[in-house]
């Protein structure tokens, strides 16, 4: 048999199939399948792109043979959404064994190895899901990147602005990345970044999560006001990791993976985050396995059962 992993996201969308012994046939990467930002026919356009990209690079694939996770951004979040989602997946896949999950659920799965634990996520966007040794499932933050996604890069690089802005007008004691941004964007006048920002980045999630990078700069620089952000993101993301923690039945202390862009950043996130854990018996630790290759034990479990993902986790950890 075969699995297909797909990791949708709003910047990028993963593909990874795999036979029934952990064996990479295929790999592909493609743009974003976030419905919201791209519309619906450019979500399963992106993908068909995928799937064909897999069937050219495999050849032959039997698709009565082949089991396929969809993970991807939004799915649950509407009625409507996941009805048309479960549609189209159906009529373009037809001979595929498919199923259809929420991106943050194979993040755990991959992180953790389908064992009970949380999973938090900071990259574009931020979320916690957790699942516990009942099967119990619960998620945290990753509302909207409007007015949630607290702690996640998008967030930072509209924070980013906002520093900025004090800092040119000594709201707040100036600190490197002033001129970080100044050389960056080639100000003439600090105010020349308005027309810039609503031009290039108020409508770009993508883009905007970008600008953290130049924060990471200023606080690798000692700007005590991007430090102070990164410490306010790490607040943010523990909040997020409680309320999963707190809804989880468990005893004991419970694991913790991370992933995401964010964590680029070392230990400026990392340390705060640890301090706000500190308190409570969470076990952070590393991922085992990357979101897309959770798609893929997802996959495995659904359509083969519990023993084959144990031979796919196997073969990957030996290689």
């Amino acid at each position: 048999m075969y699995f297909i992993g797909v990791d949708g996201g709003g910047t990028k969308t993963e593909f990874l199939l795999t036979d029934d012994q952990g064996l990479i046939l295929a790999s592909y990467r493609a743009g974003s399948t976030s419905y919201k930002h791209v519309g619906m026919p450019e979500c399963i356009r992106v993908l068909k792109s995928g799937i064909e990209a897999m069937e050219r690079m495999k050849g032959e694939l039997k698709k009565e043979a082949a089991g396929v996770c969809f993970a991807l951004p939004n799915f649950g979040e509407s009625k409507e959404a996941d009805r048309i989602l479960e549609e189209e997946i159906a009529g373009n896949f037809e001979g595929y064994q498919t199923m259809l999950v929420n991106d943050s659920e194979v993040g755990w799965a991959g992180s953790l190895g389908l064992s009970p634990g949380m999973n938090l996520v900071a990259g574009t966007g931020s979320i916690v899901f957790g699942k516990d040794d009942k099967g119990n499932t619960a998620r945290a933050g990753g509302w909207s990147d409007y007015f949630s996604d607290e702690g996640s890069c998008n967030w930072l690089g509209k924070k980013t602005m906002e520093l900025f802005s004090k800092e040119s007008d000594g709201r707040v004691d100036r600190g490197p990345l002033l001129e970080i941004m100044r050389e960056s964007f080639k100000l003439g006048d600090d105010f020349d970044m308005i027309d810039i920002f609503e031009r290039d980045y108020q409508n770009n999630r993508t883009s905007t999560a970008g600008l953290q990078k130049l924060l990471l700069q200023a606080a690798r620089q000692g700007d005590r006001g991007a430090v102070k952000l990164y410490q306010e993101a790490a607040r943010e993301l523990a909040a997020c990791v409680l309320a999963v923690y707190r809804r989880m039945e468990h005893k004991g202390s419970m694991r913790m993976s991370y992933s995401g862009g964010l964590f680029h950043a070392g230990a400026f996130v990392l340390e705060p985050l640890r301090e706000a854990l500190k308190e409570y018996p969470i076990q952070m630790e590393a991922p085992l396995f990357s979101p897309v290759q959770g798609a893929v034990l997802l996959a495995a479990e659904r359509f083969a059962g519990v023993r084959e993902t144990k031979r796919l986790k196997r073969a990957w950890q030996e290689t």
